[in-house]
């Protein structure tokens, strides 16, 4: 065999390769954007999970001062009818319903269009509160967009419908956590 015709069968086997090179980086380049979305969701969701429990935490100490004869009532216990709504920010507290992206609290004052997260609250009554034994159910649901979800704008609005949010499941990723509070006696 002469020196040309090894060459030119070089020349293909190279070709072949770089075939196969491409069709495998391309493989790996396709899962990257799958990867990138499934870690975004992941950290939302953990930022989702973290804000509903400091919720159940803030509502626990509300617990605490919530008495028969307390003249001045708990910050957010106050709202005990069953319905779901949108928490007042706690000036005093620096908590309120709205968190940006990294799950810091944005004050209803500020520009609630940085709001990434929004909490709503449903409270129900379970057990009279007569002589220290009220018991208090304490929902928790914590939202943000879906990528590509319309939804209200801002996510977290003060005059934003609180119903239609939670019939709004197409646009919406969704974190509930419910627990219960007693009456202090």
């Amino acid at each position: 065999m002469t020196r040309a015709c090894r060459r030119g069968f070089t020349v293909v086997e190279l070709m072949i390769a770089l075939t196969i090179f491409a069709i495998g980086v391309s493989g790996i380049i396709a899962t990257q954007k799958v990867t990138v979305a499934a870690n975004q969701h992941a950290k939302n969701l953990a930022i989702a999970t973290s804000i509903a429990q400091a919720w159940q935490d803030q509502l626990a100490v509300d617990a605490v001062f919530w008495r028969p004869d307390a003249t001045t009532p708990p910050t957010w216990l106050t709202v005990g009818n069953g319905d779901w709504f949108r928490p007042a920010y706690s000036n005093a507290r620096h908590f309120g319903a709205a968190f940006d992206a990294l799950g810091d609290v944005v004050d209803d004052a500020g520009d609630l269009g940085l709001a990434h997260f929004c909490t709503h609250l449903r409270l129900t009554l379970l057990y009279p509160q007569t002589g220290g034994n009220g018991l208090m159910r304490t929902e928790v649901r914590v939202f943000w967009r879906r990528n590509g979800g319309s939804g209200v704008n801002p996510v977290c609005g003060i005059d934003n419908d609180v119903a239609a949010i939670g019939a709004d499941i197409e646009n919406y990723h969704f974190v509930y956590q419910t627990s219960a509070v007693k009456q202090s006696p």
